[in-house]
Parts: C-alpha cells; structure tokens; sequence
C-alpha cells in the first residue's frame, strides 16, 4: 500500500512540473522553485520532488546548477534519439542547422509573439551583457542570468514546440566537450547587446524581415570555430560583392527601424 501510494505521489509531482514547463507557467530559461518550496505546495518529501528533477533533467527539459538553482531549458523533451542523431554530422554542419533554427525562430517569433513575449525578451535585453560574448552557447557561468534567456525565450515566443524541441537538442550537443572547446564568439559584450535589441525590436513591431535580417546578422557574429592556429573559420564564406550587398540590407534595416 505505502510502496503504490509513493508510486502515485511521484507521478502527481512529475506530472506537476512537467505540466508547469508545457504550459509556459515556469518559461523557458526561469528558474523554478526551491525544492522546500515544491515540497509543501504539493505535500510530498523532498526526495520525491529531486526524483522528479533529475527525470526531466534527463530528457532536457530542466537543468540544475549547483548553488544556482534549477532552470527551465525546453518546453519540451530532447529527444535521445535526437541527440543520437546528430552525433552523425560534423561541427560545421551542427553550427548551419543552428543558424536555419535561429533565423525561423525569430521569424516565427515576430508573427506569433504575445504582449507576455515581448515583455519577457525586453527583460532579458534590459540587463546588459557582461561577459565578451553571447550566451547563447552558455555554461553555468552564463545561464542564471537574464541575458543567457534571450535565445530560449525567442524560441518560447515562436510558439512551435518542434523548433524549441531542436534548439534544445542542437544546444546540449554544441555543449558537449568535443566541440566546446574549438567554438568562441566572434562579436564583444557590446555588440551582442546591440544585435539582441536589434532582433527584440523587430519582433516587438511585428517586422518578420527585419527579424530575419537581425537574426542572420546575429549568427554571424556568434559562434564561430577556432583551428588549432587559432584561426577563426567565418560562418558562411561571401564574396567582396555579396559582402556589399549585405550591408546594403542592413542599413535599410537600420533606418526602418530608427524611422
């Protein structure tokens, strides 16, 4: 009887969470509650609310940093097969997928955002970036803070939980050791605060081009890969003349937007 009864009580308290995460009342880059806080709210021990933790810590759906707390990483599961799947193909081409993901988020973003969305992403643009680079590929040392949710919370606002769903899987394999290592952020501090306002606007006026524009400039100035000389490899190779027309676009995407 007592073994079936804390059967059902770790259901309820797994169901919980995971209905708290779907729903967007814990968003995607939030930390949620204490575990003491948990434990009263649903009138379960402790141990049970950490067995419910670490369940969804192993399918990406949270993750827990010592001394930091445990944060929401997806609104959905990542996928084990997923994560298999991209074993298969090489940093370049992890990095592309990445890109293609990022730029029809913030497309989606701009058409499908809420007022609660764009509140949300004006929060995370409001404390700037610290570090020298955009956390979007973040550590511990990076996603407690408001900025490291820029990128989850973009994805959150897309409102389609199969690009949230391979953001997450693309994100846990960028992070593995293997490819950390030989990835660096091309842009500064300032000019990463630069590019998410830049996108944030966009999505807040409901401009899907400019959006897409903001976002494409963004990865460019992301994560690139670094050769064992320590050579930057660029994103995407451009000749002179499509260079010069990129900057074409980006000032008339500039002046739409101070117009």
């Amino acid at each position: 009887m007592g073994a079936s009864s804390g059967t059902e009580r770790a259901r309820r308290t797994l169901a919980y969470l995971r209905r708290q995460i779907t729903t967007g009342e814990w968003a995607v880059g939030t930390r949620i509650p204490i575990e003491p806080e948990l434990a009263e709210t649903l009138g379960v021990g402790r141990s049970t609310i950490r067995e419910a933790v670490r369940s969804l810590a192993s399918i990406g759906m949270l993750e827990t940093l010592p001394g930091r707390g445990t944060f929401v990483r997806s609104s959905t599961p990542t996928s084990a097969v997923l994560s298999e799947f991209l074993t298969a193909y090489t940093l370049e081409e992890l990095l592309s997928y990445r890109r293609a993901l990022e730029v029809e988020a913030a497309q989606q973003a701009a058409l499908h955002r809420t007022e609660e969305d764009v509140a949300a992403l004006e929060a995370a643009v409001a404390e700037p970036v610290h570090r020298a680079h955009c956390p979007a590929h973040g550590g511990p040392e990076t996603v407690a803070e408001l900025a490291a949710r820029f990128h989850y919370l973009l994805f959150d606002a897309a409102k389609n939980r199969l690009l949230a769903s391979l953001y997450a899987g693309i994100t846990e394999k960028l992070a593995a050791p293997a490819h950390a290592e030989r990835l660096r952020h091309a842009g500064d501090a300032a000019q990463m605060q630069d590019e998410h306002e830049r996108i944030v606007d966009a999505v807040r006026r409901g401009d899907f081009i400019d959006a897409v524009h903001a976002m494409a400039d963004h990865m460019d100035n992301d994560l690139v890969i670094i050769t064992p000389d320590d050579e930057v490899i660029p994103p995407l190779r451009r000749s002179p003349g499509d260079l010069e027309r990129i900057e074409a676009a980006r000032s008339q995407v500039r002046d739409r937007a101070v117009g």
